[in-house]
């Protein structure tokens, strides 16, 4: 962990959505001395001031706030509010050796957009010297189960900021570090939109079992611990292909169901989903810079 000067880190998480609200939650503070949660909707503060969370500070905005090097920022908000956020930094950064580390969880906004909307003519000369990070969490924070997608690098990076960047994350579950910020938006369409499928499938296998006589509870726990207990194992198998043969036993049950997937496209129909998902998440980049 960096450390400026004054002591420990300052870490400010703006925007406190589901997603802050896992990280923070899971995160170890010991190594902050002071977290401050900027939240402008005065609802969610009274929400976060309820919970008395220690060495935490709920503001309003960041006025009044100066950074000192290496303080950690996490832009928790929506893509279209990231330049605003950023011009906002850029006011408060007051000279060259006091430069936060930006670590953005904003979908489709990139390292250089947000790096242009912090530097402002008079900052020019510290392009080089900003660190800016993106993290790609999904809903799975929540639980700690998340697989992160993250991006970044720091061009003298003597103090290992991508192993606080990691630490963060870890948090929340597992990482994944990806070398072309453009490979972000395959793990947008993969794991940041998986949930949402599995879900889907979920609540599919869900009815019909409903449909042919189970209770909802039962049927719930019966398709929650199947794809538990399958994700698990697919961790460690190396030919999915073949785990489905050995289950599908000829002329028996899941050869029947295989069938129909077959016939009705159902590999097709996923493989399109999905290349639709990394179409919208590359055209929510570009329109972001």
């Amino acid at each position: 962990m960096v450390q400026d000067n004054m002591g420990k880190n300052k870490l400010y998480f703006i925007g406190y959505g589901h997603m802050a609200e896992a990280i923070y939650q899971r995160l170890n503070k010991s190594p902050y001395e002071n977290i401050f949660l900027i939240e402008k909707d005065d609802e969610r503060r009274i929400y976060i001031d309820k919970k008395k969370y220690a060495k935490t500070q709920s503001l309003k905005s960041l006025r009044g706030i100066k950074f000192y090097n290496s303080d950690i920022i996490i832009l928790a908000v929506k893509p279209n509010q990231i330049k605003s956020i950023c011009k906002e930094i850029n006011s408060l950064i007051l000279e060259e050796k006091d430069l936060p580390i930006v670590i953005s969880i904003a979908a489709g906004v990139t390292t250089t957009s947000i790096k242009d909307y912090i530097i402002q003519d008079n900052l020019l000369q510290l392009q080089s010297s900003l660190n800016i990070f993106r993290a790609m969490p999904n809903l799975c924070a929540i639980n700690g189960d998340s697989v992160t997608g993250l991006f970044g690098s720091s061009i003298k990076d003597k103090f290992n900021l991508k192993n606080t960047v990691s630490e963060i994350f870890n948090s929340v579950g597992e990482i994944l570090w990806v070398k072309k910020e453009s490979d972000l938006n395959i793990v947008t369409a993969i794991s940041g939109s998986g949930p949402a499928y599995i879900f889907y499938i979920m609540e599919v296998m869900i009815k019909s079992a409903q449909e042919l006589g189970l209770s909802e509870k039962d049927a719930r726990k019966l398709v929650a611990m199947t794809i538990i207990g399958s994700g698990k194992m697919g961790v460690s198998i190396q030919n999915l292909k073949d785990q489905i043969s050995k289950v599908s036993s000829k002329g028996g049950t899941t050869e029947a169901a295989l069938q129909i997937f077959d016939k009705e496209n159902l590999n097709l129909i996923f493989n399109q989903a999905i290349k639709a998902a990394h179409a919208k998440s590359k055209e929510i980049s570009q329109g972001n810079g």
